[in-house]
């Protein structure tokens, strides 16, 4: 054998290594799992009440936002207060 066809049987013996880890991997693998109707309309009730809590979060923080609770708005008010009677007496 020549040294001119040595590039020409690497190319080849490189090939037939890809085309036979090609079949190899294809024909190993897993098959993919099959999804039933009760599988999607599981994931689909899943979706759903995550859009439901999601929109009640919202309405949460929504409402609180507009109505704060007594307690967080009472000591907001006397905090303000209190700096309001320092800066009129000019500490």
């Amino acid at each position: 054998m020549s040294l001119a066809l040595l590039p020409v049987v690497a190319l080849a013996a490189s090939a037939v290594y890809a085309a036979g880890s090609a079949l190899w991997r294809r024909y190993r693998r897993p098959a993919p799992p099959v999804r039933t109707e009760a599988d999607v309309l599981a994931d689909a009730a899943i979706a759903r009440e995550c859009r439901h809590f999601a929109q009640a979060l919202d309405d949460h923080d929504r409402v609180w936002a507009i109505w704060p609770d007594a307690h967080r708005a009472a000591r907001i008010a006397d905090t303000q207060h209190r700096l309001d009677r320092r800066k009129e007496n000019g500490q």
